[in-house]
């Protein structure tokens, strides 16, 4: 009998308002956004984790094997693979146009580029109030601190806490105001 593996840990960066952790998430088939549209779980469970503060994070000031971190307090969970956000079919829903747009945001603590992908024309009140999901997706992204420039990094997929996002500023990609 042939056993399929639907969980597996994934390796991640999480941010908060003070601290930079990295460590192993566990996931099931429906990927890291599955997992933050959870309802049932208020949590997340991360393995093996190093945690630094935001004004010094190369610096660790703490390891754990297992340390529980609230999801409404996170505000950004980095990754570095797109696939380890989840399936498509479970990130977009339906057969709908997919546009990038080009994104600027400003958290409390946070500077971030990127793309968000949308269908059909951008609008900022949706994309507030859209679904029960507090986190957006986020591709090519460059994050930076906003008091503590030791703080870059770039990844091609993050999920962003809408509830801490301060402001955005966006625009259509030039290739596709073309089409």
């Amino acid at each position: 009998m042939v056993q399929s593996h639907t969980v597996r840990f994934l390796p991640a960066e999480f941010l908060t308002n003070n601290h930079f952790i990295f460590g192993q998430i566990r996931v099931s088939q429906s990927g890291l956004f599955g997992m933050m549209s959870d309802p049932s779980s208020a949590y997340l469970e991360i393995k093996d984790a190093s945690i630094a503060r935001i004004h010094k994070p190369d610096k660790v000031i703490n390891y754990t094997q297992v340390l529980w971190l609230v999801k409404q307090q996170t505000i950004a969970i980095c990754v570095n693979k797109r696939e380890y956000i989840g399936s498509q079919a479970v990130v977009r829903s339906g057969y709908t146009r997919i546009i990038p747009y080009d994104v600027q945001i400003i958290t409390p603590d946070y500077e971030i580029t990127g793309t968000l992908e949308w269908s059909g024309r951008f609008e900022f009140s949706v994309l507030m109030s859209e679904g029960t999901n507090a986190f957006l997706i986020l591709y090519d992204v460059t994050l930076s601190g906003v008091l503590f420039p030791n703080l870059h990094i770039e990844r091609p997929a993050i999920l962003l806490n809408r509830k801490f996002l301060n402001s955005m500023i966006c625009q259509k990609k030039a290739t596709e105001e073309q089409n």
